[in-house]
């Protein structure tokens, strides 16, 4: 299930277009959709478009990631066509929101680029048209998935409509993505988005706190790898455990959220300012949950976030400068 990040008022903001305020401490989603859909109020609509996984499917691994049980990404979402599921997702999001302009297709589950690419041209061609009020397209994959007439065609999708491509980094460890079974390194992360970024991509980025072997300074090594890309938004999961799945077998324990709150704090500190955060906290449905339920608070661990982002001095939340990030994107082009 999805936590989009709330909106930070402009208040407090330390460049033009930030959107940092001293409500959050962070630029939330809210904000970068009010610059790209001006006066509207847009939600993103989860859809099921049945693909499937490299590492699931044998072509890299199988079995999938170790945390992967896909319950936990769309409830509910097994629906017979894309149009059932719009109808019964748009009419989910009216009753939650006072306010809807639009919708963002977002094609969640699995690796939506996994097909052929004349697959991937018929289903990404029916956006936005088939759907009413449907204004954009989020495409969610993985970085080996992602291959040059792949981003192409991705190119050409976001000339006649607004398109993002969420890629899963998770961790920066090869050791740790090599331990939950991701099947891909960072190195083909970099690549990806490098390549995609060629292309003028709208790009999100994916990662976890939390991981087994990922290290104390985790927060602070992946904030500043993703300030220094040339990625628009980022979703920070809590490493929560499914019932069922492989990292259920492998006993570790839960991050407590007090912790998980200081280090995802610490991982924001070194984002840029213009980076907008999607997420900071998910959860899933208690049937399949094994973990603690304290990432069903999600309005409280927002505010415990809060407190701990203006607790900090100004040069601990204060963002990666644009020189230094132009900087570290070199050193990794």
């Amino acid at each position: 299930m999805n936590t989009d990040a709330p909106s930070a008022r402009p208040s407090g903001v330390r460049g033009p277009g930030s959107g940092v305020g001293e409500t959050w401490g962070f630029r939330g989603y809210r904000a970068l959709l009010a610059e790209r859909f001006p006066g509207m109020r847009v939600r993103k609509l989860c859809l099921q478009a049945g693909f499937t996984c490299p590492n699931l499917d044998g072509t890299v691994a199988k079995g999938g990631c170790a945390w992967c049980d896909n319950r936990g990404f769309s409830p509910g979402l097994q629906l017979p066509s894309l149009e059932r599921q719009w109808e019964r997702g748009r009419d989910a999001l009216r009753r939650r929101h006072r306010r809807v302009d639009g919708f963002i297709a977002y094609l969640q589950s699995f690796s939506n680029t996994y097909a052929p690419v004349e697959h991937l041209r018929t289903l990404y061609a029916r956006f936005p048209a088939d759907f009413p009020e449907c204004v954009g397209l989020s495409i969610g994959s993985r970085p080996d998935c992602v291959p040059d007439e792949v981003l192409d065609l991705l190119a050409e999708t976001a000339q006649r409509t607004f398109t993002t491509l969420e890629l899963g980094l998770q961790s920066d460890r090869d050791a740790v993505l090599r331990r939950m079974n991701r099947g891909h390194t960072v190195a083909q992360f970099l690549d990806a988005v490098r390549r995609a970024a060629a292309r003028r991509l709208e790009l999100c980025a994916h990662v976890i706190l939390g991981l087994p072997g990922e290290g104390d300074d985790a927060p602070e090594r992946l904030g500043t790898l993703l300030a220094g890309l040339p990625v628009a938004s980022v979703k920070i999961h809590n490493l929560h455990v499914m019932r069922g799945t492989p990292l259920e077998r492998m006993h570790l324990p839960e991050l407590p959220r007090p912790e998980y709150v200081d280090r995802a704090a610490r991982l924001i500190a070194r984002l840029r300012h213009d980076q907008a955060l999607q997420r900071v906290v998910a959860d899933a449905p208690d049937a399949i949950l094994a973990s603690g339920g304290w990432c069903h608070d999600k309005q409280g661990v927002l505010g415990d976030l809060r407190r701990r982002l203006g607790s900090a001095r100004p040069d601990q939340h204060a963002g990666v400068p644009a020189a230094e990030s132009q900087e570290l994107a070199q050193s990794v082009a």
